[in-house]
């Protein structure tokens, strides 16, 4: 399971209504997909997670603000996601 998957699974156990969204590229397997949108009805902001393996690090941004951080572990990336959209934080 690539680091991307956990994360998603993680997210979407703690918040079902999450929506998560791969980068749907022209050309699959030769264009870089390794971009997701995550969005929660609860929230206006849109974040997302890059990384071209699907595991880590994550550049993690957001439409909120011109911040960029770098997310070395999944947990780092869950977290993220969660204060991001201002959701609670998964318990692991």
């Amino acid at each position: 399971m690539r680091d991307i998957d956990a994360i998603i699974e993680t997210l979407t156990l703690a918040h079902p209504e999450l929506v998560v969204e791969q980068l749907k590229v022209s050309h699959p397997g030769v264009d870089d997909d390794g971009l997701w949108f995550f969005r929660h009805p609860s929230s206006r902001v849109e974040v997302q997670l890059e990384s071209h393996t699907g595991s880590c690090p994550f550049l993690f941004e957001t439409n909120a603000n011109g911040t960029r951080v770098s997310a070395s572990t999944a947990p780092d990336a869950v977290s993220l996601v969660a204060s991001g959209l201002g959701l609670s934080q998964p318990v692991a």
